[in-house]
């Protein structure tokens, strides 16, 4: 008996955005592939949220120094993989700056624990055997510059365990494909409602950071919720930056690590097979290794 190859494409409120799951493959495998790429981007939601208070997030924010808190296999390695690109950018991606968005009304104060440290950094994070996690000194983190782009890998794994010829998992801009190839189109940064098209992407991943909607005036200047670690203050995105890389965890993050890095990062995208594009106004540049068909970058 043939299958008969087709789409299906659903949408889902999650992760503070939209959340699209587009499958392709025989009819009769869509719908449980769907539904278990949705299944694996709301259990990462329960997790790694700020917001959930029974999340390993907020089970982490709660404790104080010295205290081990075991969490989830999944968490473990968002954690691991945060502080290794922590240490990659000499401190420029910062897992425990959510102190700074606290204050400036970006997250809300959690509700239980006592306060943070002001001096804590992702490096008073101690990851210990069998997922437990201890601070030498108290923090409070925030996964939320990683934790969206490792969702979405989870949802495109969820989608290759059910066979499905070819898949894309996007939230909110980080977007994961494989099978066939997917036109990629980014927001001009001074003008949002204007796409810029960047080429095609194929078995790979590309996130998007920017300071479209989510900033905040303050006097002449706008914020975002982007701490900068070495100024220890929330700063504005200025430019659109854009990184392609094998998978969107390491995309996401690397995302933040291009706009605050003080230093060259050819070299750390390099080591992540990966190429960044940064759009503002005068003009669009890219670095790193090249993953788009160049000749269709605008």
């Amino acid at each position: 008996m043939l299958l008969r190859s087709n789409s299906l494409r659903r949408a889902r409120p999650l992760l503070g955005t939209l959340v699209e799951i587009t499958a392709t493959g025989a009819d009769a495998n869509l719908p449980a592939a769907v539904d278990a790429a949705f299944s694996a981007i709301e259990r990462v939601q329960r997790l790694m949220s700020f917001h959930d208070q029974h999340s390993d997030v907020s089970q982490l924010n709660s404790v104080a120094g010295g205290s081990e808190v075991s969490v989830d296999p999944q968490t473990y390695r968002v954690l691991q993989r945060a502080i290794e690109l922590g240490d990659l950018s000499e401190g420029a991606f910062d897992i425990a700056t959510a102190p700074i968005l606290v204050s400036r009304g970006f997250l809300p104060p959690p509700t239980r624990g006592a306060a943070p440290s002001q001096r804590a950094t992702y490096r008073d994070l101690e990851l210990l055997e069998n997922y437990r996690v201890r601070w030498r000194r108290k923090g409070w983190i925030d996964l939320g510059g990683i934790a969206k782009g490792f969702a979405v890998d989870c949802a495109i794994t969820a989608l290759q365990s059910h066979g499905v010829a070819s898949g894309i998992a996007n939230a909110g801009g980080d977007l994961r494909c494989f099978g066939i190839g997917q036109p990629i189109h980014v927001r001009r940064p001074s003008a949002p409602a204007q796409l810029i098209a960047l080429g095609w992407l194929q078995d790979s991943a590309i996130a998007t950071s920017g300071g479209y909607f989510a900033g905040v005036q303050d006097g002449r200047h706008q914020v975002d919720p982007l701490v900068d670690p070495h100024l220890n203050t929330c700063i504005a995105w200025d430019k659109s930056v854009s990184v392609i890389a094998p998978d969107c965890m390491t995309a996401d993050a690397l995302t933040k690590i291009v706009r605050l890095a003080r230093a060259d990062v050819r070299e750390l995208l390099e080591r992540m097979n990966a190429q960044a594009i940064v759009i503002g106004e005068e003009g669009t540049g890219s670095i790193g290794v090249v993953r788009l068909q160049e000749e269709q970058i605008a």
